[in-house]
């Protein structure tokens, strides 16, 4: 009974080791911290722009329209439905804008000033990261699975081979 329960420790140290090491190399490949970190740029982005269109050009447009409807002497009062669709499309177009700035402004941010400027790399990929990228898709087809097997124990004995020398 000692031995089996020994035995089912061990295989949870090889599942979580191997859980582990997948963990480490999905997030290197797929360069998750990049990732994450053009999300929070996105994110605050987002936010700031969202600021200046409904803090400034809000105001600005709504009083423009009101101007507007005056000089053009449309009842308002007597048709409301006219300044509710305007204010409808002012919300469709400043969502437009918000998304199509987001995007734009984020990618200068992180492809221009922080890889270009700041840490001096280019996201420009090369023939032979091509190359790599469907090398490394083709290993991941063949270590498709969860619960180690021997090749996974094999190379799990090897790493920690490896830590003690």
């Amino acid at each position: 009974m000692d031995v089996i329960k020994e035995d089912s420790i061990f295989n949870y140290d090889i599942f979580f080791s191997k859980f582990y090491k997948d963990f480490q190399e999905y997030t290197f490949k797929n360069q998750v911290l990049i990732a994450a970190s053009g999300f929070a740029v996105g994110i605050s982005t987002t936010d700031f722009i969202k600021s200046i269109t409904h803090d400034i050009l809000k105001p600005i447009s709504i009083s423009l329209s009101l101007y507007l409807f005056k000089v053009s002497h449309l009842p308002i009062k007597k048709y409301p439905m006219i300044y509710n669709i305007s204010i409808l499309f002012y919300n469709f177009i400043s969502l437009c804008l918000i998304w199509l700035s987001t995007i734009f402004i984020s990618f200068f941010v992180i492809e221009y000033i922080l890889n270009r400027k700041i840490i001096g790399l280019s996201s420009i990929i090369t023939d032979k990261e091509k190359v790599d990228f469907n090398k490394q898709k083709k290993e991941s087809l063949t270590k498709n699975n969860i619960i180690p097997n021997a090749v996974d124990r094999q190379e799990l004995n090897d790493i920690e081979i490896m830590r003690v020398y």
